[in-house]
Protein backbone atom coordinates (compact mmCIF):
# COMPACT_ATOMS: atom_id res chain seq x y z
CA UNK A 1 0.00 0.00 0.00
CA UNK A 2 2.89 2.36 0.69
CA UNK A 3 3.75 3.11 -2.99
CA UNK A 4 0.22 4.45 -3.51
CA UNK A 5 0.28 6.91 -0.62
CA UNK A 6 1.85 9.82 -2.58
CA UNK A 7 -0.79 9.53 -5.32
CA UNK A 8 -3.55 9.31 -2.73
CA UNK A 9 -2.23 12.42 -1.01
CA UNK A 10 -2.10 14.27 -4.33
CA UNK A 11 -5.69 13.29 -5.11
CA UNK A 12 -6.85 14.51 -1.70
CA UNK A 13 -4.99 17.78 -2.18
CA UNK A 14 -6.53 18.28 -5.62
CA UNK A 15 -9.99 17.48 -4.26
CA UNK A 16 -9.50 20.15 -1.62
CA UNK A 17 -8.39 22.69 -4.24
CA UNK A 18 -11.33 21.81 -6.49
CA UNK A 19 -13.84 22.25 -3.67
CA UNK A 20 -12.33 25.63 -2.84
CA UNK A 21 -12.50 26.68 -6.51
CA UNK A 22 -16.14 25.58 -6.64
CA UNK A 23 -16.81 27.89 -3.70
CA UNK A 24 -15.41 30.74 -5.75
CA UNK A 25 -11.85 30.90 -4.41
CA UNK A 26 -9.78 32.52 -7.22
CA UNK A 27 -6.48 31.38 -5.69
CA UNK A 28 -7.63 27.77 -5.76
CA UNK A 29 -8.66 28.07 -9.38
CA UNK A 30 -5.30 29.66 -10.16
CA UNK A 31 -3.68 26.51 -8.77
CA UNK A 32 -5.75 24.37 -11.13
CA UNK A 33 -4.90 26.68 -14.02
CA UNK A 34 -1.17 26.45 -13.30
CA UNK A 35 -1.41 22.67 -13.03
CA UNK A 36 -3.37 22.06 -16.22
CA UNK A 37 -2.67 24.99 -18.57
CA UNK A 38 0.00 23.10 -20.53
CA UNK A 39 -2.26 20.05 -20.75
CA UNK A 40 -5.15 22.05 -22.21
CA UNK A 41 -2.84 23.95 -24.55
CA UNK A 42 -1.36 20.71 -25.91
CA UNK A 43 -4.86 19.32 -26.56
CA UNK A 44 -5.77 22.48 -28.48
CA UNK A 45 -2.52 22.40 -30.46
CA UNK A 46 -3.11 18.76 -31.39
CA UNK A 47 -6.31 19.81 -33.14
CA UNK A 48 -5.70 23.29 -34.54
CA UNK A 49 -1.89 23.22 -34.97
CA UNK A 50 -1.82 27.01 -34.56
CA UNK A 51 -0.02 28.36 -31.44
CA UNK A 52 -1.94 31.63 -31.38
CA UNK A 53 -5.32 29.97 -31.83
CA UNK A 54 -4.42 27.27 -29.29
CA UNK A 55 -3.55 29.97 -26.75
CA UNK A 56 -6.82 31.82 -27.38
CA UNK A 57 -8.84 28.62 -27.12
CA UNK A 58 -7.05 27.69 -23.88
CA UNK A 59 -7.99 31.02 -22.31
CA UNK A 60 -11.61 30.63 -23.41
CA UNK A 61 -11.69 27.07 -22.07
CA UNK A 62 -10.42 28.05 -18.62
CA UNK A 63 -12.88 30.93 -18.48
CA UNK A 64 -15.64 28.44 -19.28
CA UNK A 65 -14.29 25.99 -16.67
CA UNK A 66 -14.26 28.75 -14.03
CA UNK A 67 -17.92 29.45 -14.74
CA UNK A 68 -18.85 25.75 -14.80
CA UNK A 69 -16.83 24.49 -11.82
CA UNK A 70 -20.02 23.65 -9.95
CA UNK A 71 -20.96 21.16 -12.70
CA UNK A 72 -17.97 18.97 -11.85
CA UNK A 73 -19.40 16.25 -9.60
CA UNK A 74 -16.26 14.28 -8.96
CA UNK A 75 -17.60 11.17 -10.70
CA UNK A 76 -14.41 11.11 -12.78
CA UNK A 77 -10.94 12.56 -12.41
CA UNK A 78 -10.81 16.33 -12.86
CA UNK A 79 -8.30 15.77 -15.67
CA UNK A 80 -10.82 13.54 -17.47
CA UNK A 81 -13.59 16.09 -17.07
CA UNK A 82 -11.27 18.86 -18.28
CA UNK A 83 -10.35 16.75 -21.32
CA UNK A 84 -14.03 16.40 -22.30
CA UNK A 85 -14.67 20.12 -21.80
CA UNK A 86 -11.61 21.02 -23.88
CA UNK A 87 -12.40 18.70 -26.78
CA UNK A 88 -16.05 19.77 -26.85
CA UNK A 89 -15.15 23.46 -26.93
CA UNK A 90 -12.50 23.00 -29.61
CA UNK A 91 -14.90 21.03 -31.79
CA UNK A 92 -17.59 23.66 -31.22
CA UNK A 93 -15.16 26.34 -32.39
CA UNK A 94 -14.34 24.40 -35.54
CA UNK A 95 -18.02 23.82 -36.27
CA UNK A 96 -18.71 27.54 -36.03
CA UNK A 97 -15.62 28.83 -37.80
CA UNK A 98 -13.45 26.37 -39.67
CA UNK A 99 -16.07 24.29 -41.47
CA UNK A 100 -17.61 27.47 -42.83
CA UNK A 101 -14.28 28.41 -44.41
CA UNK A 102 -14.18 25.38 -46.72
CA UNK A 103 -15.04 27.58 -49.67
CA UNK A 104 -13.62 27.18 -53.13
CA UNK A 105 -11.33 30.22 -52.98
CA UNK A 106 -8.01 30.43 -54.83
CA UNK A 107 -5.92 29.27 -51.87
CA UNK A 108 -8.18 26.30 -51.18
CA UNK A 109 -8.16 25.31 -54.85
CA UNK A 110 -4.37 25.56 -55.02
CA UNK A 111 -3.98 23.21 -52.08
CA UNK A 112 -6.69 20.90 -53.37
CA UNK A 113 -5.10 20.71 -56.80
CA UNK A 114 -1.75 19.74 -55.29
CA UNK A 115 -3.24 17.03 -53.10
CA UNK A 116 -6.10 15.68 -55.19
CA UNK A 117 -4.54 15.71 -58.63
CA UNK A 118 -0.86 14.96 -57.99
CA UNK A 119 -1.17 11.34 -59.21
CA UNK A 120 -3.20 12.08 -62.33
CA UNK A 121 -1.37 12.42 -65.63
CA UNK A 122 -1.92 15.86 -67.21
CA UNK A 123 -3.46 14.17 -70.23
CA UNK A 124 -6.51 13.33 -68.15
CA UNK A 125 -7.13 17.02 -67.51
CA UNK A 126 -7.15 18.06 -71.16
CA UNK A 127 -10.53 19.42 -72.21
CA UNK A 128 -11.95 18.56 -68.78
CA UNK A 129 -13.86 20.82 -66.45
CA UNK A 130 -11.79 22.87 -64.03
CA UNK A 131 -11.08 21.60 -60.53
CA UNK A 132 -13.49 24.17 -59.13
CA UNK A 133 -16.26 22.90 -61.37
CA UNK A 134 -15.45 19.30 -60.46
CA UNK A 135 -15.67 20.07 -56.76
CA UNK A 136 -18.89 21.97 -57.42
CA UNK A 137 -20.38 18.74 -58.77
CA UNK A 138 -20.22 17.31 -55.28
CA UNK A 139 -22.94 17.89 -52.74
CA UNK A 140 -21.89 20.21 -49.87
CA UNK A 141 -21.58 17.33 -47.40
CA UNK A 142 -19.52 15.20 -49.81
CA UNK A 143 -17.27 18.15 -50.61
CA UNK A 144 -16.71 18.91 -46.93
CA UNK A 145 -15.71 15.31 -46.16
CA UNK A 146 -13.41 15.19 -49.20
CA UNK A 147 -11.70 18.47 -48.31
CA UNK A 148 -11.39 17.62 -44.62
CA UNK A 149 -9.97 14.14 -45.22
CA UNK A 150 -7.95 14.39 -48.42
CA UNK A 151 -6.85 18.03 -48.30
CA UNK A 152 -6.70 18.93 -44.61
CA UNK A 153 -5.75 15.47 -43.34
CA UNK A 154 -8.48 14.88 -40.75
CA UNK A 155 -9.27 11.31 -39.70
CA UNK A 156 -12.78 9.93 -40.02
CA UNK A 157 -13.17 10.01 -36.25
CA UNK A 158 -12.36 13.75 -36.23
CA UNK A 159 -14.68 14.40 -39.16
CA UNK A 160 -17.51 12.59 -37.39
CA UNK A 161 -17.21 15.04 -34.49
CA UNK A 162 -16.78 18.09 -36.69
CA UNK A 163 -19.77 17.37 -38.90
CA UNK A 164 -21.96 15.54 -36.40
CA UNK A 165 -22.04 12.29 -38.39
CA UNK A 166 -20.79 8.76 -37.74
CA UNK A 167 -17.34 7.56 -38.83
CA UNK A 168 -19.09 5.12 -41.15
CA UNK A 169 -21.02 7.93 -42.79
CA UNK A 170 -17.79 9.87 -43.24
CA UNK A 171 -16.15 6.91 -45.00
CA UNK A 172 -19.22 6.37 -47.18
CA UNK A 173 -19.44 10.03 -48.20
CA UNK A 174 -15.71 10.14 -48.95
CA UNK A 175 -16.02 7.08 -51.19
CA UNK A 176 -18.93 8.66 -53.08
CA UNK A 177 -17.05 11.96 -53.43
CA UNK A 178 -13.97 10.22 -54.83
CA UNK A 179 -16.10 8.19 -57.25
CA UNK A 180 -17.74 11.34 -58.61
CA UNK A 181 -14.35 13.00 -58.97
CA UNK A 182 -13.00 10.04 -60.94
CA UNK A 183 -16.04 10.05 -63.21
CA UNK A 184 -15.69 13.78 -63.80
CA UNK A 185 -12.05 13.26 -64.74
CA UNK A 186 -12.81 10.24 -66.88
CA UNK A 187 -10.37 8.20 -64.81
CA UNK A 188 -11.18 4.58 -64.05
CA UNK A 189 -8.69 4.34 -61.21
CA UNK A 190 -6.01 6.29 -59.42
CA UNK A 191 -2.54 5.28 -58.30
CA UNK A 192 -2.42 3.84 -54.81
CA UNK A 193 -0.11 5.49 -52.32
CA UNK A 194 0.50 5.62 -48.60
CA UNK A 195 -0.12 9.29 -47.85
CA UNK A 196 -3.67 10.76 -47.63
CA UNK A 197 -5.26 11.78 -50.90
CA UNK A 198 -7.53 10.42 -53.57
CA UNK A 199 -7.40 6.66 -53.56
CA UNK A 200 -9.67 3.70 -54.06
CA UNK A 201 -11.75 3.34 -50.90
Amino acid sequence: MTPHLPNLALKKEESRIIRAAQRGDPDAFQCLYARYKNYVYSLCMRTCKDPVLAEDLSQDIFLHVWKKMASFRGQSLFRTWLYRVTINMVLLYFRKHRIGTLSLDDKTLQVAETVLLRDISPIHLDDRVSLKNMLSLLSPRHRKVLMLHDVEGYRHQDISHLLGITSGASRSQLHKARTKMRLALGVSDLHRRKEPGLKVA
